[in-house]
Order: structure tokens, then sequence, then C-alpha cells
């Protein structure tokens, strides 16, 4: 785990834009602990703001006045684990469906300097489970981003040179999901996850899929009716090669 904190610090050190941080947080965070939702919230005023979600249900933004475990989670100030959420009064449905009622939840507060920056949001279908040491885990990760959340969001001038810090300030969000290719080891496994397993409309993601498809840098493989593979091809494994360095360093 020590390696693998390093690793996230020197790679949230990279960006500039609370966007890539919470993109590169929920899906090295998705790789890391099994779960069927996973978002990332910052704090503005009275409303957790998503930023980034990896999940089926629809997203939208939270009062910090209403009930649920997020809310809960910033007055607290620190990590709710609910094992069944329907004995939980706070659990909160997202849009209400049945179909997609997540029965255990693990909510982490992003704290930098005593003060709450947002949540990292865990959810499944399956009752208790998550394990104390998927809270562990995910508290020291957390404790990395909610620093480089403070960071952006506090404006800290670049280390970086200033064209550098312009591009990565106006990256589309298109190349910011590319970043799932580029520093999660398994990028292929993880793609695969997330628009088979989770079987999201995650439309940037499935962009970013069709994008790498058409450019031959991943080859789309029907496997039933309705699921499809996905292998990176030897083009692919050509493109990565300049992110060999990040790769090697994350073991899932």
């Amino acid at each position: 785990m020590e390696d693998k904190i390093r690793f996230v610090r020197d790679t949230l050190s990279h960006y500039y834009t609370v966007e890539d941080v919470a993109t590169f947080a929920t899906t090295m965070l998705f790789s890391v602990i099994p779960t069927d939702k996973i978002a990332l919230a910052v704090v503005e005023g009275s409303v957790l703001k998503s930023v980034s979600t990896i999940g089926k249900r629809v997203i939208m933004d939270l009062s910090l006045d209403q009930r649920s475990i997020n809310a809960r989670t910033v007055k607290a100030r620190k990590t709710q684990l609910v094992n069944d959420t329907r004995r939980d009064p706070d659990y909160f449905p997202g849009n209400g469906s049945d179909s997609f009622t997540m029965l255990s939840e693990l909510c982490v507060p992003l704290i930098h300097g005593g003060k709450v920056l947002g949540t990292i949001n865990f959810e499944s279908r399956q009752p208790g489970r998550f394990t104390e040491e998927d809270t562990e885990a995910a508290e020291a990760i957390t404790r990395e981003v909610a620093t480089a959340v403070h960071r952006v969001l506090s404006h800290e001038p670049p280390k970086m040179g200033l064209q550098t810090y312009y591009m990565a300030r106006t990256r589309s969000s298109l190349d910011r999901f590319h970043e799932l290719l580029k520093v999660v080891q398994g990028g292929e496994s993880v793609a695969n996850k997330i628009l088979n397993r989770a079987a999201i409309p995650w439309k940037p993601g499935k962009e970013m899929i069709d994008d790498l498809v058409a450019k031959g840098y991943l080859a789309r493989e029907q496997v039933s009716a309705s699921r499809h593979a996905y292998r990176i091809t030897e083009e692919g494994v050509k493109a990565l090669k300049n992110y060999e360095n990040i790769v090697k360093n994350l073991i899932i």
C-alpha cells in the first residue's frame, strides 16, 4: 500500500483541475475496491457538487440540508460504513428507482487542513459488501486526493511551465477519460468492468472507447447479445509505451 500511495501522490501532483483529480481518483479506486458505483463530489456552499462518477444511477448534486449518507459524512467529518442501506434512515436512493437500489455504502470525507472539501462515495448492490480493509485503503488514498483537491481549488501557482499548465486546465472531457488507459495498469480490464459489469450510461467514457477503437488502439469483440469485450491491440500497446513508468507502479 505504501508504494501505491506514493504512486497516487506523484500522479495527482501533475493535475491542475478538480476534474482531472476526480477522474483519476474514481477510476483508480474503481479498479482497487470492488463496487458498483463510485462518485467524487466537492462542497460548494450548501451543496455537494458531483464531479466524477462511475455508476449506473442518475447523478445529481446533493443539498447538504437533505438527508443522505453523503451529507451525514460531511457533517460528521468521518467515514460512514453502511452494511444495509434499507436500515439507514439517511439513505438517499438517487433517482428513486428500486431496480438500482444500492444495499451497502462506504462514504469517505475529503478533509484537508481540518476542512471538509467533499466526499468519495462507494455503493454496492450487495449488503455488507465493504470491509474494514476497504475502508482503510479508501481512507489512505482519499487523504492524497484531498490534498490534490485543496491544491487545485486554491489555484496554487503551477510548478510546471505556463504552456503546460494552460493545456492541463483546458483539456476536454474525452482527454480526461483517456487517463483510464494511461495511468491504470490493466486498463483493458478496467474498461471492461466499467462498460460491462457496471453497464453504465457513461457517455464520455463510451466516447473515449469508440475513439480508441476507431484509432485501432482497442478491438471490440461481441461476447453475447448485449455485451462486448475490449482488448488492447498492438498499436494500442505501442501508444502506451510513453506511460510505462507510470503503469508499472500500479498493481490492481
